[in-house]
């Protein structure tokens, strides 16, 4: 029963993980202008 409860624990995480890189990729990639205070 365990080892069921970490292994979905586990595969959520990795796929909240995979979704917040793609949303952050996505953002990036498409923000266009890099804002003055990241060139600092």
């Amino acid at each position: 029963m365990m080892k069921k409860v970490v292994y979905g624990l586990a595969t959520s995480l990795s796929m909240f993980a995979t979704f917040a890189v793609s949303v952050a990729s996505y953002v990036y990639v498409y923000q266009g202008d890099t804002p003055e205070e990241l060139l600092k």
